[in-house]
């Protein structure tokens, strides 16, 4: 038996379900909590930089396809007892027409569209995927020809679902163009890392996980 879904944000309940289950995409280990006013993303236990990671990229998700819908989401990051120590809550922030950036991101998200075949040259994409991380407040670095390196600006909980947040954004843009973009793989040490690039990024930003261009 299928459960209803309590309408939220303005949203018939149906419209709600299909919200989350685009949400959902590739992000395994959050939930959600759906209230009239808002809704509530929680990362699984115990909660770690991985799961806050995968939050980031869910709560991306949620964005876009609340802004499929001509909702402008208000997001807060790690609300507190207010909203059952979620690691976001979103509200409605207003009405909005969706952009073509936003129904591109929103393609990809749908499709999972990797196309290319070429290997291209990262001169030519880097200021687009740059752009997709600073809109999320974050910095991309580039570590070699085909390596990236997303930074935030500050460390901590907070800063790894926005690190999350801006990995897929930038995944998604990368797909908007017929790149993949992927993470890493291969283990990294987020230390070792960190003291590798401190002599050119400074103490400002901290690295959070390394993304790698390959074929899709």
């Amino acid at each position: 038996m299928t459960i209803a879904m309590p309408d939220s944000l303005g949203l018939a309940g149906e419209d709600v379900r299909g919200v989350l289950a685009l949400a959902r995409a590739s992000t395994p280990g959050v939930r959600f909590e759906v209230r009239p006013e808002q809704i509530e993303l929680h990362t699984t236990r115990p909660h770690s930089r991985e799961t806050r990671i995968a939050g980031g990229m869910a709560l991306l998700n949620v964005r876009l396809a609340l802004q499929g819908h001509g909702i402008r989401p208000l997001v807060t990051l790690l609300p507190g007892p207010s909203a059952n120590d979620a690691a976001a809550a979103v509200r409605l922030g207003g009405y909005q027409e969706p952009s073509p950036d936003v129904l591109a991101l929103l393609h990809a998200l749908r499709t999972n569209r990797r196309t290319w075949t070429t290997f291209p040259e990262l001169a030519s994409w880097r200021g687009l995927l740059s752009r997709a991380a600073e809109v999320e407040r974050a910095w991309l670095h580039v570590k070699s020809g085909n390596e990236l390196v997303l930074c935030t600006f500050n460390q901590g909980a907070a800063a790894e679902i926005r690190a999350g947040q801006a990995m897929q954004r930038v995944v998604l843009t990368a797909g908007t163009v017929g790149i993949a973009v992927n993470p890493a793989l291969d283990p990294v040490s987020l230390s070792a890392l960190r003291a590798d690039l401190r002599p050119c990024l400074g103490n400002t930003l901290v690295p959070q996980m390394v993304l790698r261009l390959g074929a899709g």
